[in-house]
This record gives structure tokens, C-alpha cells and sequence, in this order.
């Protein structure tokens, strides 16, 4: 952020607020400020990783937290769905009496994310998170934390003096002990026959096993701490003081190396053991449903990714429409430069296989991609403030996807700043292969995930210095993913294709995509597709290469529903954008619209159509104070 804030305290917490300017005169605090007290800082004192990710000041975590990583066992996770179930049970018997507007909303927010996790808490197997995520598989190729543990350090713990470096040795050290906690959680649901499918397994063992290959040298834990610590000595230092840390510090990556060779590596070692001896036991069917009590875990999982009641059938066939009117929109794109025959799947993949489109596969490619990245980016916050009346404080870094995590990680994703300005918003881009990362389709990715899409959107809600941070902590998959589907669509409507026929086909390409992922979730997970049924179905539709599309499709098997948030997320925002614009008329104004769908936080579907519901006639009477 540009100018660092820090968590200050009113009282025994006040309302967990940030403090733009100092400390704020103590005032009693409130019953439902009380409880949202409470309600945080337990949250937070269960994950070290969260508290860590966000910045948070100790005291609002409950206690230091820099050395510790998130407890991964069974009798954690336990305590964690008993712990949801218990909140919204206290928040249901709150009053809404007496509250205030603000405080209104946020127990509508709250409502409906307590409510959505409390109906994940059911499931005994599988992961859940204290904020509501539902996953059938504990170890897989997305987000295990094998997977997860080696970024989160590297993005998340910054080392500024010896005490960091010592609690980075910490941290070092339980990951090996999450990675057997997960081991040992997937062991137990593979003895209820929960496992995942074998071509999952195979993924994973495939992540497992480079780890596991990698020199110690070379592993991401011990690079990331060299890289940290060659930053630290300051540089006007005597040289007998510069020889005393550089000493230090090497002491430092020694106990690093026998902590990754003694317990790390033979984590990873154990959890593809337990894989192997599954792979006899498993098979191809990639259905959630086919688990205990299937069908409800599924429905569960959809209610939580898309905040809506929409069924299985009714979302898969919103995602068949939306796709045969999107091939019609790509026929007429394709026939504009030329390409005229075959099924436009076909001629999609026709064009992704034109050279003029591809970066070389060469570092001076990746380096020219990167480029191109961050000029599109610069291009957008040079007008942005054309459509948004507030604009982000956050700082954002274009970064390739570290090579330890590409062959597990999509194409392109993004990581929020912290709440208190430290670190900035991330943009990763996978370089892994260039041929899946074309001229054609790298415009929309940067729109949606970078800006002004998740960005904005996330920047933006951190920087509510007014919510509480509760609220800034919780998020909603089809609010967050539906505006970033938005922002491709801004991106188009205010014209940044212009003189670019083939990014506007990347474009509707990427609309397609997110439209078929309601047909291919539902498909999996309710209607018995296969996974090869599911690649067949999108690489025909899209024309994509098979590599991106098998792991789009492995994605959607092991966190089912989240897909169908991007297009029910995105068709809510503009239904709910041009019934304003319908309403007001000449007095519709776009940044005001979007400053309503964004400066609220993150709010579940229905909540964000009341928030717009009272827009309409607060705009109304503006317009109508300007006229007289």
C-alpha cells in the first residue's frame, strides 16, 4: 500500500478496525461488536497462515503467531467444523434490534457465510477451513500442503532480523509435521474409502516425487531463505560485524538443509508411500457423489462456491446456453480474420496454433511476455479512474509462478496485499509453457486476475478502514470470480480490443471457458461424465491445447463447485448493472456502480443485489439535488 497503517486497539479491541491516523479515544464496545471480537480472533488464532497472510497485528491474532503454521490434524480440523457450527449458532441468536446500516450488512454478510460453513462442518472427511472452503481430498495436486507451504513462506514471511530467521527455522520445521498431518487425514478417509481418483493420485505423486528428486540445495525452502537473508546484513557494515552475520547466516541455511533433508523431504517421501499403496485401490470415477452422503456434499459445495440455490441441473444448463450463444459470438469474431470453416472449436484451435501468436520458448520469450504483462496493467491504471471513483492503495507485482508449483498451478492467478500495507498484490503468471499462454488469450487473464479485476476488487476490500476486519477477512468465490469475469467484460466494453481482433477472441474464448465450466462441474460431479467426457467437451468447445485442459478438469474434481462461481458470479453483476441502468436512466453512472459493488467487501450474491437495490434511488435523489 503506499502508505503503511498499522492495527491499532480501542479498549479491549473496539471493533478490530484498522486506524488510518492513531490510536481512537477507547468507547464501550457493543454486544455485536463484542461477538465480532470474539468471532476473529479465534479465526485467527487458528491460523497462524491466515493471520501471517493478511499481516495481522499479534494482539487482534491472539498472541504472536510468526513461528507457527496452521494445525492440520484430525483433532484440529474437528474443532475447527464444531467451532463453525457453534458461531452460527451464536450468531443466529443475535437481534438485528438496534444495529446500525453498517453493522446490518455485515450480519447479513456473516450469515450467510456462518450458515454456508456450518453445512460444510457435516463432512468428516476431506479439508474445511475455518472461513468456510470444502474439499473432498486431503492430498491432491492443487492445494496440499506440500504444495502450498513452500510459497507461503517464501510471499509471506519476511525476514527483517535474527528472531525472523528463527522462526522461519520453526515454521521449516512443522511443515514437515503438516505434511504428515495430511498424510495421516487422508490414510484415515482412505479406510472409509475415501480417496481421490487414480489419475489424481497420479498428479500428485507426480508433485510429490520432483520434491522428493530435488537437491536439497535447490529446494524452494532453502533458495527462499537464502535469497531473504542475502538481503538482510546492512551493506555499510564493518567488515568484522559483515563477516560475524555472513557466518551467522550461513549457520542459519545449514540448519535449514538438515531440516529439509532429515524431516521435510522424508515427509513428502511418506505421503507418496501412503499414494502408492492407494493407486491398487482406486479408480477413474471423478465424482464427488460418489462419496458418503455425495449428493449433499456436492450440494453443499455449490452453495458455498455460489452463494445461490441453484441446482446441478439448473446451473448446467445456464452453462449450455451460455456457450451456444457465446459460439455464435466467436463465429462472427473468427470470420472477421479469415477464419471460416470447421466447428469453431476447431478453428479456435487452429488460430492458437499460429506461430505469429506465440511467445518463443526461450528466456528472452518469457521475458518479452512479462513485459507485454505489465504494459497491459500500466495501461489500465492509467485510466482507470475513468470508472472507478476510489482506486486501490495496494501496490500489485507481476511475478512468474515459481518453478517448483508450475506443473500443479493454473496459467495465471493472484495473491491479495496484506491488510497492513506491507506486501503487495501478486500477479503470477505460469511460464511453465508458452504455448499455453498465447497473444490470444494473456490480455483477458491479465484483465481478470490483475487489473481491473481480482486487483481491485481485493485491494479495494482490504482498505475498508472502516469494516471490521472480519469482514475483510471472509470471501465469497462468486463475488470474487464473478467480477473478475466482469472485468474481462469491462475491458472489452471500454473498448482495450480495439485494435486487436485476436485478443477479442481471446476474450470470448475465455467467456466460453467459464460458461463451459458449469457444464463440465455439474457434469463430473452429478450428471456421470467421465474425465476424458469432460477433456473431449472442452477442448472441442475452446480448441485449447489437452495439457491446459486436463488440469482445468483435475482442478474442478478436487474442489468441486468452485468453477460455477466465475459466470453465475458475473451474469449477477451485470443483470444487477443494467436493471440500474434502467432505472436511472441518464443519471446511471458507471463508477458509481462499481463503487457500490466494490466497497462493500466481499458479499454473498443476494446481499450484493439489496446493496444495490438501495443504490438506485440514493442515485436517484443525487441526480435529482444536481438538477434543482
Amino acid at each position: 500500500m503506499a502508505n503503511k497503517r498499522g492495527l491499532v486497539i480501542a479498549g479491549l479491541a473496539a471493533a478490530l478496525m484498522l486506524a488510518g491516523c492513531g490510536p481512537r479515544r477507547p468507547e464501550p464496545m457493543t454486544a455485536f461488536e463484542g461477538k465480532l471480537s470474539d468471532w476473529t480472533r479465534e479465526i485467527l488464532a487458528d491460523s497462524p497462515e491466515l493471520a501471517s497472510q493478511a499481516s495481522i497485528a499479534p494482539e487482534v491474532a491472539g498472541g504472536p503467531y510468526g513461528d507457527r503454521l496452521d494445525d492440520r490434524s484430525a483433532i484440529a480440523l474437528e474443532a475447527r467444523r464444531s467451532a463453525a457450527v457453534r458461531r452460527y449458532a451464536e450468531l443466529r441468536g443475535l437481534s438485528p434490534a438496534g444495529l446500525s446500516e453498517a453493522e446490518r450488512l455485515t450480519l447479513a454478510v456473516l450469515e450467510s457465510q456462518f450458515a454456508n460453513s456450518a453445512a460444510g462442518a457435516e463432512f468428516d472427511y476431506g479439508e474445511f477451513s475455518s472461513l468456510g472452503s470444502l474439499k473432498p481430498y486431503v492430498l491432491n495436486q492443487l492445494d496440499s500442503a506440500f504444495i502450498n507451504l513452500p510459497a507461503f513462506l517464501d510471499e509471506r514471511h519476511a525476514i527483517a532480523s535474527n528472531a525472523d530467521a528463527e522462526a522461519y527455522l520453526r515454521r521449516l520445521r512443522a511443515a514437515a509435521q503438516a505434511i504428515d498431518q495430511e498424510t495421516e487425514r487422508a490414510r484415515a478417509d482412505a479406510l472409509r474409502g475415501i480417496r481421490p481418483p487414480l489419475f489424481i493420485i497420479d498428479d500428485t505423486l507426480a508433485l510429490l516425487d520432483g520434491v522428493i528428486a530435488t537437491p536439497v540445495l535447490a529446494q524452494p525452502y532453502v533458495t527462499s531463505l537464502r535469497h531473504k537473508l542475502e538481503t538482510l546484513p546492512p551493506r555499510e557494515a564493518a567488515p568484522t560485524r559483515r563477516a560475524a552475520l555472513e557466518q551467522r547466516h550461513l549457520g542459519y541455511l545449514a540448519r535449514a538443509e538438515q531440516i529439509v533433508r532429515d524431516h521435510v523431504v522424508p515427509a513428502h517421501q511418506r505421503a507418496a508411500q501412503f499414494l502408492r499403496g492407494e493407486r491398487v485401490r482406486a479408480d477413474d470415477n471423478p465424482a464427488v457423489t460418489r462419496l458418503p452422503r455425495g449428493v449433499e456434499f456436492y450440494t453443499a459445495a455449490l452453495r458455498i462456491e455460489t452463494t445461490t440455490t441453484l441446482s446441478p441441473n439448473e446451473i448446467h444448463d445456464i452453462g449450455l446456453r451460455r456457450v451456444a450463444a457465446l459460439n455464435r459470438d466467436l463465429d462472427i469474431a473468427l470470420r472477421r480474420v479469415g477464419l471460416t470453416e470447421g466447428p469453431v472449436g476447431q478453428r479456435l484451435a487452429q488460430l492458437s496454433a499460429d506461430p505469429r501468436y506465440l511467445y518463443p520458448e526461450t528466456e528472452e520469450g518469457r521475458a518479452q511476455l512479462l513485459a507485454d504483462v505489465q504494459q497491459r496493467v500500466n495501461g489500465v491504471l492509467a485510466r482507470a479512474d475513468q470508472w472507478f471513483g476510489r482506486l486501490p492503495r495496494a501496490k500489485l507485482e507481476v511475478r512468474r509462478v515459481p518453478a517448483f508449483a508450475e506443473d500443479g498451478q493454473p496459467g495465471t492467478s493472484y495473491s491479495g496485499p496484506s491488510i497492513e500495507g506491507g506486501q503487495p498484490g501478486i500477479y503470477y503468471v505460469n511460464l511453465r509453457n508458452l504455448r499455453e499462454m498465447t497473444r490470444i488469450d494473456l490480455p483477458t487473464q491479465d484483465f481478470h486476475e490483475a487489473v481491473p479485476g481480482h486487483h481491485f476488487q481485493t485491494a479495494l476490500a482490504l482498505e475498508l478502514d472502516d469494516a471490521p476486519l472480519i469482514r475483510r477477512l471472509i470471501t465469497f468465490n462468486a463475488y470474487s470470480e464473478g467480477w473478475g469475469l466482469y472485468a474481462e467484460q469491462l475491458a472489452d466494453e471500454l473498448n482495450f480490443y480495439a485494435n486487436d481482433p485476436i485478443g477479442r477472441i481471446g476474450y470470448l474464448r475465455w467467456q466460453l471457458w467459464r460458461a463451459a465450466r458449469l457444464a463440465v462441474d455439474t457434469g463430473l460431479h452429478a450428471k456421470g461424465w467421465s474425465r476424458q467426457q469432460a477433456i473431449d467437451y472442452l477442448i472441442a468447445a475452446t480448441g485449447d491445447s489437452w495439457s491446459a485442459v486436463a488440469t482445468e478438469v483435475d482442478r474442478y474434481v478436487v474442489w468441486p463447485g468452485q468453477a460455477c462461481g466465475y459466470e453465475l458470479g458475473r451474469r449477477e453483476i451485470v443483470r444487477l448493472r443494467e436493471r440500474s441502468r434502467r432505472a436511472l436512466g441518464p443519471a446511471f453512472d458507471l463508477r458509481g456502480f462499481h463503487d457500490v459493488v466494490l466497497l462493500h467487501g466481499e458479499v454473498p450474491l443476494p446481499v450484493l443485489e439489496q446493496l444495490v437495490s438501495e443504490w438506485i434511488p440514493q442515485r436517484q435523489r443525487e441526480a435529482q439535488r444536481q438538477r434543482s
